[in-house]
């Protein structure tokens, strides 16, 4: 299997933010909102924007979905966005809320 450096650093990005959260520190990088903060001993929720900028149609995959954090309960697409089959059972099964109207 090979990772994209730029997903290997999201991955990790995600994992020390979701840490941080556990411990009461709030972290707002650019590419998550927080949108849902429940008492402290649930976990935080985020919101999290899909870069599609490197294509020339946007498809949006199962793998784009299975690659983002647990706590990410809303994803953000480009307009247009093409959603595969298998995106949108991982969706379903998730329970994301898909924001398209960027």
């Amino acid at each position: 299997m090979e990772v994209k450096i730029e997903e290997l650093v999201r991955i990790i990005v995600n994992e020390v933010i979701a840490e941080l959260s556990k411990k009461g520190v709030a972290v707002n990088p650019h590419s998550l909102e927080k949108i849902t903060s429940h008492s402290a001993a649930s976990q935080t929720e985020f919101c999290e924007t899909i870069d599609m900028k490197n294509y020339r149609s946007p498809v949006l995959t199962e793998n784009h979905i299975t690659m983002l954090h647990s706590n990410v309960r809303e994803i953000i697409i480009p307009k247009g966005t093409v959603i595969t089959p298998g995106a949108r059972d991982a969706i379903a099964k998730r329970r994301l809320k898909v924001n398209n109207s960027h």
